[in-house]
């Protein structure tokens, strides 16, 4: 099913659009604004090794220490970041693994997670029906971050470990900034290792144009016939045989039927052609 509405059609508009190119250069490097070239294979590998190892090694290390998490029985790690690992240092160029997704839909997760366990936890019955928080907690976080544009798999686990996981229980609300500090280190890590011969991120909020530049790409788009309509950016012609793709423009046939991954797709590859990282 293709979701017509996400957070994005209302706020989208008061965005406002990327200045990362008006940095210093090491620092819009480190935030994904650079060219690349082509490189062998086994580089990526190497890259995709080494930032694995790094990035989870680093979370182990910050709860295996002496901290204030230890004093509120953290895990040494949260089980869903092995998965978004693999996502934000393997598959970088996905809408999953941008840094949106991974905050926000960490974090929501997280909340939803704790909030509907507690709220199970407060009778007799509701404790001994743990499996139904998890259950639901899984389902309002999938919703939400269908509605605010944010879906990352992992996540899931995230709002099922509070239902299913005595020691994340027994922390508490502490399992909302264990999840906060994660989400933060595991992207701080892609933007180091992502950068060196590849980009990360795609895009920081949306490949979607921002404030005052959807107004400027409607201006210059290509004409469109009467019968034309538009979504997300994206331009839908009855009757056109192929997807054609330039820097003013996205014309699909209309018959095509575009899920939302699909368009994020397309947007992301047409914010390449025009050079410039999309907020």
């Amino acid at each position: 099913m293709v979701f017509k509405f996400t957070i994005d059609n209302v706020i989208n508009q008061y965005l406002p659009s990327n200045q990362v190119s008006r940095l210093p250069k090491p620092i819009a490097r480190f935030l994904g604004k650079h060219s690349t070239r082509p490189v062998a294979d086994y580089w990526i590998w190497i890259e995709i090794c080494v930032a694995s190892f790094c990035g989870i090694a680093l979370l182990e290390g910050v709860f295996k220490s002496h901290t204030v998490f230890q004093n509120h029985n953290a895990p040494m790690i949260i089980a869903s970041y092995g998965a978004s690992a693999i996502l934000c240092f393997n598959a970088i160029g996905a809408p999953l693994a941008q840094p949106r997704n991974v905050l926000m839909g960490q974090i929501i997760s997280s909340i939803v997670g704790v909030c509907i366990q507690k709220l199970f936890s407060l009778s007799e019955g509701g404790r001994a029906n743990y499996w139904a928080s998890g259950a639901l907690s899984v389902g309002v976080s999938s919703t939400l971050m269908s509605i605010f544009n944010c879906v990352h798999p992992p996540a899931g686990a995230s709002a099922l470990l509070p239902s299913i996981d005595e020691q994340i229980r027994d922390m508490s609300w502490w399992y909302l900034p264990m999840q906060i500090v994660s989400s933060v280190l595991i992207v701080f890590v892609a933007l180091i290792t992502g950068n060196i011969i590849r980009t990360y991120p795609s895009y920081w909020w949306s490949p979607s144009p921002l404030g005052k530049n959807q107004g400027q790409q409607e201006s210059v788009e290509e004409p469109k016939s009467d019968t034309s309509s538009e979504r997300e950016g994206v331009t839908l012609i009855p009757g056109l045989k192929s997807i054609e793709l330039s820097t003013t423009s996205i014309l699909v046939p209309e018959e095509v039927d575009l899920s939302e991954l699909e368009i994020e797709w397309l947007c992301t590859l047409q914010n390449r052609l025009k050079g410039p990282l999309p907020v």
